[in-house]
């Protein structure tokens, strides 16, 4: 049977390049290192390390299981130092909606690591009404949320506004025109747009209903990539805020800022109020 202490000693003698000098850094005697390495090769049916005049070197099974073995080692190892420390760090649960998880969180997330002060775990659901639930019963340190609401007992704390974007094929019409307003994208277009709930869907419904427009919707879907990869098939146009369209690396797709009758959309962070000074700063500008 494989042991922990015999893959231990080949993971050292292969990372020292000989046996003497890894006998030195285990202090073990080199007769119990060798026996120890024998007995892996046995279990493995295989040689692993083969003497030469400069040390050991790696036969092709011995390569192989050192390039896997190691890995699984250090994931080993972080999990033991994780659970060992697990009381020392506080953890830090945070929610939000999936385009914000995705494209708006990374560079806080860290921040957040940076400090070293959190074990952060993430979840996403579909609204603000889920988010605002879960951090009234502490499901949620935190949340991000899109156009939110005030709330009375939690606080809602705007970080920023960035402007919704039409995304469309580079070879369509679209692309020839210096201005886009977003009357003549929902008068025009055919709509790829994400499924309900969603925020962005609220703020395009909401200003369509002003104008007492009905727009042409043709596909409703979850993700991000969905709506992208049917509109470069042509299917249809999509919205996305900035920060989402800014993201996409396809050379088939183009983005432009809708110019007339722009249209917004806020990002905030909750929390229950008591917990505003460890958690703001997370998300200000320095």
């Amino acid at each position: 049977m494989i042991s922990f202490e015999q893959i231990h000693y080949f993971l050292e003698i292969v990372r020292c390049g000989s046996l003497n000098k890894a006998a030195e850094q285990l202090y073990v005697s080199q007769p119990s290192l060798t026996k120890q390495l024998r007995k892996l090769e046995e279990n493995l049916g295989c040689e692993l390390l083969k003497r030469t005049h400069s040390g050991v070197a790696l036969t092709p099974q011995g390569k192989y299981f050192f390039e896997h073995i190691s890995g699984v080692m250090d994931n080993f190892n972080t999990v033991v130092d994780t659970v060992s420390n697990f009381d020392k760090v506080s953890q830090l649960r945070i929610g939000g909606l999936a385009n914000l998880v995705s494209y708006f969180l990374p560079p806080y997330l860290d921040k957040l690591n940076a400090a070293g002060k959190y074990q952060v775990t993430i979840d996403t659901r579909l609204s603000n009404e889920e988010l605002v639930e879960g951090i009234e019963k502490d499901v949620f340190d935190l949340a991000l949320l899109s156009n939110a609401e005030q709330q009375k007992n939690i606080a809602v704390i705007p970080l920023k506004t960035e402007p919704l974007f039409v995304v469309y094929p580079v070879e369509h019409p679209l692309q020839n025109q210096k201005e886009i307003s977003f009357l003549e994208i929902v008068m025009n277009e055919k709509l790829i747009l994400y499924k309900d709930p969603c925020t962005i869907r609220a703020s395009i419904r909401k200003l369509c209903n002003r104008m007492k427009i009905v727009p042409n919707i043709v596909l409703e879907l979850d993700l991000t990539e969905s709506l992208v990869s049917y509109v470069s098939r042509g299917d249809g146009v999509t919205i996305l805020p900035s920060i989402v369209a800014a993201s996409i690396q396809s050379p088939s797709i183009a983005i432009k800022e809708i110019s007339h009758t722009p249209i917004y959309r806020e990002i905030s962070v909750a929390m229950k109020k008591e917990n505003i000074s460890a958690y703001l700063p997370f998300f200000l500008n320095d």
